[in-house]
Protein backbone atom coordinates (compact mmCIF):
# COMPACT_ATOMS: atom_id res chain seq x y z
CA UNK A 1 0.00 0.00 0.00
CA UNK A 2 2.37 2.39 0.64
CA UNK A 3 4.54 1.81 -2.15
CA UNK A 4 1.48 2.30 -4.60
CA UNK A 5 0.31 5.60 -2.37
CA UNK A 6 3.97 6.65 -3.47
CA UNK A 7 3.94 6.38 -6.83
CA UNK A 8 0.55 8.32 -7.16
CA UNK A 9 2.10 11.00 -4.99
CA UNK A 10 4.99 10.66 -8.18
CA UNK A 11 2.65 10.90 -10.68
CA UNK A 12 0.53 13.60 -9.33
CA UNK A 13 3.44 15.44 -8.90
CA UNK A 14 5.13 14.82 -11.98
CA UNK A 15 2.42 14.26 -14.09
CA UNK A 16 1.64 18.18 -15.33
CA UNK A 17 5.15 18.21 -16.87
CA UNK A 18 4.93 14.53 -18.72
CA UNK A 19 1.94 15.43 -21.00
CA UNK A 20 3.68 14.01 -24.12
CA UNK A 21 2.38 11.03 -25.41
CA UNK A 22 4.65 10.89 -28.45
CA UNK A 23 5.69 7.37 -29.19
CA UNK A 24 8.92 6.17 -31.26
CA UNK A 25 10.22 3.62 -32.91
CA UNK A 26 11.98 0.99 -32.00
CA UNK A 27 16.04 0.93 -31.86
CA UNK A 28 18.43 -1.57 -33.68
CA UNK A 29 19.12 -3.84 -30.75
CA UNK A 30 22.38 -5.36 -29.76
CA UNK A 31 21.33 -9.02 -30.24
CA UNK A 32 23.68 -8.97 -33.39
CA UNK A 33 27.04 -8.28 -30.72
CA UNK A 34 28.30 -10.05 -28.86
CA UNK A 35 26.85 -10.31 -25.75
CA UNK A 36 28.68 -9.68 -21.78
CA UNK A 37 26.37 -11.32 -19.86
CA UNK A 38 24.75 -14.82 -19.75
CA UNK A 39 21.04 -14.54 -19.79
CA UNK A 40 20.42 -18.00 -20.39
CA UNK A 41 18.08 -19.24 -17.40
CA UNK A 42 14.10 -19.46 -17.25
CA UNK A 43 11.94 -16.70 -16.86
CA UNK A 44 9.50 -17.61 -13.98
CA UNK A 45 7.76 -14.47 -13.29
CA UNK A 46 3.97 -13.95 -13.69
CA UNK A 47 0.76 -12.18 -12.48
CA UNK A 48 -0.64 -8.69 -12.25
CA UNK A 49 1.74 -7.72 -9.50
CA UNK A 50 4.99 -5.79 -10.83
CA UNK A 51 8.52 -7.11 -8.91
CA UNK A 52 11.86 -7.91 -10.04
CA UNK A 53 14.37 -10.69 -8.17
CA UNK A 54 17.87 -10.93 -8.86
CA UNK A 55 20.75 -12.15 -7.50
CA UNK A 56 23.90 -9.81 -6.07
CA UNK A 57 27.16 -11.94 -5.38
CA UNK A 58 24.94 -14.92 -5.30
CA UNK A 59 22.20 -13.49 -2.56
CA UNK A 60 19.15 -13.34 -3.71
CA UNK A 61 17.08 -10.10 -3.83
CA UNK A 62 13.32 -9.27 -4.81
CA UNK A 63 10.75 -6.31 -4.63
CA UNK A 64 8.60 -3.88 -6.56
CA UNK A 65 9.29 -2.51 -9.88
CA UNK A 66 7.94 0.08 -11.71
CA UNK A 67 8.77 2.23 -15.03
CA UNK A 68 9.41 5.72 -14.54
CA UNK A 69 8.63 8.67 -16.01
CA UNK A 70 11.50 10.67 -17.89
CA UNK A 71 11.92 13.20 -20.42
CA UNK A 72 12.73 10.56 -23.39
CA UNK A 73 9.60 8.71 -23.10
CA UNK A 74 9.71 8.91 -27.06
CA UNK A 75 12.73 6.67 -27.36
CA UNK A 76 12.87 4.42 -24.04
CA UNK A 77 11.92 3.08 -21.05
CA UNK A 78 13.33 3.52 -17.55
CA UNK A 79 13.28 0.27 -14.68
CA UNK A 80 13.50 1.40 -11.27
CA UNK A 81 13.88 -1.59 -8.81
CA UNK A 82 13.17 -0.91 -4.68
CA UNK A 83 15.58 -2.86 -2.31
CA UNK A 84 15.33 -4.12 1.15
CA UNK A 85 13.06 -1.97 3.49
CA UNK A 86 11.52 -0.31 0.85
CA UNK A 87 14.99 1.66 -0.72
CA UNK A 88 13.77 3.65 -3.48
CA UNK A 89 17.00 4.28 -5.63
CA UNK A 90 17.67 0.33 -5.16
CA UNK A 91 18.79 -0.30 -8.79
CA UNK A 92 17.35 0.26 -12.57
CA UNK A 93 18.23 0.80 -15.46
CA UNK A 94 18.11 4.14 -17.15
CA UNK A 95 17.13 4.34 -21.51
CA UNK A 96 16.43 0.88 -22.44
CA UNK A 97 15.17 1.70 -25.98
CA UNK A 98 11.41 0.93 -26.87
CA UNK A 99 10.89 -2.65 -27.84
CA UNK A 100 12.13 -6.05 -27.61
CA UNK A 101 15.31 -6.99 -27.93
CA UNK A 102 18.86 -7.21 -25.95
CA UNK A 103 20.93 -4.13 -25.18
CA UNK A 104 24.08 -3.41 -23.89
CA UNK A 105 24.92 -0.80 -21.09
CA UNK A 106 26.39 1.84 -23.44
CA UNK A 107 23.91 1.58 -26.15
CA UNK A 108 23.74 4.69 -28.06
CA UNK A 109 20.31 6.23 -28.07
CA UNK A 110 21.88 9.78 -30.41
CA UNK A 111 20.17 13.01 -28.99
CA UNK A 112 17.59 12.90 -25.90
CA UNK A 113 16.61 15.57 -23.69
CA UNK A 114 18.21 16.92 -20.80
CA UNK A 115 21.29 15.93 -22.27
CA UNK A 116 22.35 19.56 -23.17
CA UNK A 117 22.87 18.58 -26.71
CA UNK A 118 24.58 15.21 -25.97
CA UNK A 119 23.70 11.70 -26.69
CA UNK A 120 22.09 9.08 -24.49
CA UNK A 121 23.50 6.18 -23.17
CA UNK A 122 21.61 3.24 -21.09
CA UNK A 123 23.45 2.88 -18.04
CA UNK A 124 22.01 0.53 -14.70
CA UNK A 125 23.11 0.81 -11.15
CA UNK A 126 22.31 -1.45 -8.36
CA UNK A 127 23.50 -1.18 -4.27
CA UNK A 128 24.81 -3.51 -2.06
CA UNK A 129 25.30 -2.54 1.54
CA UNK A 130 24.54 1.22 0.78
CA UNK A 131 26.92 1.46 -1.44
CA UNK A 132 25.83 2.09 -5.08
CA UNK A 133 27.65 -0.17 -8.49
CA UNK A 134 27.37 1.07 -12.13
CA UNK A 135 27.25 -0.63 -15.12
CA UNK A 136 28.92 1.21 -18.18
CA UNK A 137 28.51 5.09 -16.14
CA UNK A 138 28.16 6.56 -13.14
CA UNK A 139 25.99 9.39 -14.97
CA UNK A 140 22.48 9.20 -14.99
CA UNK A 141 22.64 10.04 -18.57
CA UNK A 142 25.68 7.96 -19.40
CA UNK A 143 27.49 11.38 -22.02
CA UNK A 144 30.07 12.49 -19.58
CA UNK A 145 33.48 10.53 -20.04
CA UNK A 146 34.77 11.28 -16.85
CA UNK A 147 32.18 9.49 -14.89
CA UNK A 148 32.63 6.31 -17.19
CA UNK A 149 33.33 3.07 -15.22
CA UNK A 150 36.35 0.64 -17.00
CA UNK A 151 35.56 -2.93 -16.99
CA UNK A 152 31.77 -2.59 -15.89
CA UNK A 153 29.27 -4.32 -18.09
CA UNK A 154 25.28 -4.77 -17.80
CA UNK A 155 23.09 -6.94 -20.21
CA UNK A 156 18.96 -6.60 -20.37
CA UNK A 157 16.85 -8.21 -22.75
CA UNK A 158 13.34 -7.35 -23.06
CA UNK A 159 11.58 -10.10 -24.33
CA UNK A 160 7.76 -8.65 -23.81
CA UNK A 161 7.26 -4.77 -24.44
CA UNK A 162 3.28 -4.73 -24.83
CA UNK A 163 2.30 -0.86 -24.04
CA UNK A 164 2.84 2.54 -24.61
CA UNK A 165 3.12 5.92 -23.25
CA UNK A 166 -0.38 7.01 -22.53
CA UNK A 167 -1.56 10.47 -21.84
CA UNK A 168 -4.67 10.41 -19.32
CA UNK A 169 -7.36 12.67 -17.53
CA UNK A 170 -7.91 11.65 -13.91
CA UNK A 171 -8.75 13.72 -10.96
CA UNK A 172 -9.27 17.03 -12.45
CA UNK A 173 -5.33 16.58 -13.98
CA UNK A 174 -4.05 15.64 -17.20
CA UNK A 175 -0.98 12.79 -16.65
CA UNK A 176 1.60 10.87 -18.53
CA UNK A 177 2.29 7.23 -17.91
CA UNK A 178 3.73 4.38 -19.09
CA UNK A 179 0.33 2.08 -19.81
CA UNK A 180 1.07 -1.62 -20.33
CA UNK A 181 3.22 -5.00 -19.82
CA UNK A 182 7.14 -4.89 -19.76
CA UNK A 183 9.56 -8.31 -18.91
CA UNK A 184 12.84 -8.71 -19.22
CA UNK A 185 16.11 -10.43 -17.85
CA UNK A 186 19.28 -8.95 -17.06
CA UNK A 187 22.57 -9.51 -15.78
CA UNK A 188 26.01 -7.54 -15.40
CA UNK A 189 29.09 -6.74 -13.34
CA UNK A 190 28.56 -3.58 -12.15
CA UNK A 191 31.56 -1.27 -10.39
CA UNK A 192 32.86 1.28 -8.26
CA UNK A 193 34.53 4.33 -9.78
CA UNK A 194 37.61 2.80 -7.26
CA UNK A 195 36.84 -0.17 -9.00
CA UNK A 196 35.26 -2.35 -6.52
CA UNK A 197 32.45 -4.61 -7.94
CA UNK A 198 29.67 -6.72 -7.86
CA UNK A 199 28.01 -9.26 -10.23
CA UNK A 200 24.43 -9.54 -11.13
CA UNK A 201 22.93 -12.42 -11.92
CA UNK A 202 19.57 -14.44 -12.73
CA UNK A 203 17.73 -10.81 -12.70
CA UNK A 204 14.62 -10.71 -14.43
CA UNK A 205 11.81 -8.31 -13.99
CA UNK A 206 7.83 -8.26 -14.67
CA UNK A 207 6.42 -4.74 -15.09
CA UNK A 208 2.36 -4.19 -15.29
CA UNK A 209 1.10 -0.75 -15.31
CA UNK A 210 -2.81 0.25 -15.87
CA UNK A 211 -4.99 2.79 -15.80
CA UNK A 212 -6.32 3.92 -12.63
CA UNK A 213 -9.95 3.15 -11.88
CA UNK A 214 -12.14 5.98 -13.00
CA UNK A 215 -9.17 7.27 -15.74
CA UNK A 216 -9.82 8.17 -19.38
CA UNK A 217 -7.74 8.26 -22.15
CA UNK A 218 -6.87 10.99 -23.74
CA UNK A 219 -6.33 10.16 -28.00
Amino acid sequence: MKKRLFNWIWILAFGFVMISCTEGEDMEPDDNQQLTNDLNFPFTLSGDESRYVMEIDGVEVSNYAEILNTLNTDKSISVNMWGPSNDFNFAGFNWIPLGTGTYEAGHDLGPGNGTFGNNLFMMGFVKKEGTKYYAYSAHDYGFLEEERIPESSATVKIITFDGKQTTYNFMNGTFSQFIGTVEGQFAGTFKTKDGKEVKVTKGQFRIVQKLPSGAEEVE
